[in-house]
């Protein structure tokens, strides 16, 4: 790959990302699955103690899950990528999320919300000339829990 094939497929997989935040916090499901392969592996066993899910419609039932009934801002930051040829890449993101679910509607109860720091380690394949997600790791360094309602 030369420097420009390098230069765009860095701003492709940024743009990726950053449509993955804002799906995910616009809950514009169609948009957000469309950002994963079809054979797509997301593990965020750190967080819940499940098994990775496989699949893309897996992926999309599992993170609608989780924010439901919820208000939810992701962001991510300093992207290190690295090529592996020119249709496979390495991503390893620093992120912050912030979650605050609807009362008595959290799945961490008594918890009211989360704000949690770590990374993404993700895996993307250019498939049709797109770049897609093909695999996602959650890891958690930090998460501040909201306590109840006094």
């Amino acid at each position: 790959m030369d420097a420009l094939q390098d230069y765009a497929a860095r701003e492709q997989i940024k743009d990726v990302k950053a449509r993955y935040c804002r799906y995910l916090d616009t809950r514009d499901w169609d948009g957000f699955a469309a950002l994963f392969a079809e054979d797509a592996v997301l593990d965020v066993r750190q967080d819940t103690g499940s098994d990775p899910f496989h699949g893309r419609d897996a992926i999309l039932a599992t993170v609608r899950q989780a924010v439901a009934n919820a208000k939810s801002s992701h962001q991510v930051h300093t992207p290190e990528i690295s090529f592996d040829g020119p249709d496979a890449a390495d991503v390893i993101w620093a992120m912050q999320d912030r979650v605050i679910w609807e009362p008595a509607k959290s799945p961490i109860a008594p918890a009211t919300g989360i704000t949690g720091y770590g990374h993404y380690h993700e895996r993307y394949v250019r498939q049709r000339g797109l770049w897609l997600i093909a695999s996602l790791t959650l890891t958690r360094l930090i998460i501040d829990f909201d306590p109840p309602p006094s």
